[in-house]
């Protein structure tokens, strides 16, 4: 088994565009070592249906993503072939981030949860090589950016 860091998240309110967006990050992974064991860059997409100001999700949607994020991450952290990343909600979506060891075995996991014929929402996912994780320098880069929250 690879070694993985004890997660540790950081929820960062930041926007795209004019958009708002909700950012929550494994800041355990910016001082992490073993990035060179998970060198593949793995996206999942969940369109959100139900949608309040901004594209961003209701109450009653939030409940429906968590549930289906839980899922997939049970299914695809379950032997540590990947790391959560980043959980990114703006614009009607909410993306997932991972870093992957094996694609593999990550794809074969991810085709099968795409094939279940009761998802709650439609997802889809990309994985890409990134030995650099040039792909996860936006969510690291807003860890080492300053503060935005108002003074006292």
């Amino acid at each position: 088994m690879r070694d993985v860091p004890v997660p540790s998240y950081s929820l960062i309110e930041t926007s795209i565009g004019s958009d708002p967006a909700i950012v929550v990050i494994n800041s355990a992974l910016r001082t992490f070592r073993g990035r060179n064991a998970f060198p593949w860059h793995l996206r999942i997409g969940i369109n959100c249906k139900l949608q309040g100001l901004n594209g961003t999700p209701t109450n009653e949607e939030i409940d429906t993503l968590v549930r289906l994020e839980e899922m997939i991450a049970l299914a695809i952290e379950a032997d540590r072939n990947t790391i959560f990343l980043a959980r990114i909600t703006a614009r009607g979506e909410r993306a997932l981030l991972f870093r992957v060891h094996d694609p593999e075995v990550a794809d074969q996991i991810l085709k099968r949860l795409t094939a279940l014929p009761d998802s709650l929402r439609e997802w889809e996912y990309q994985m890409e090589y990134d030995v650099d994780w040039i792909l996860a320098k936006p969510e690291m880069d807003l860890l080492a950016a300053p503060s935005r929250s108002n003074p006292p």
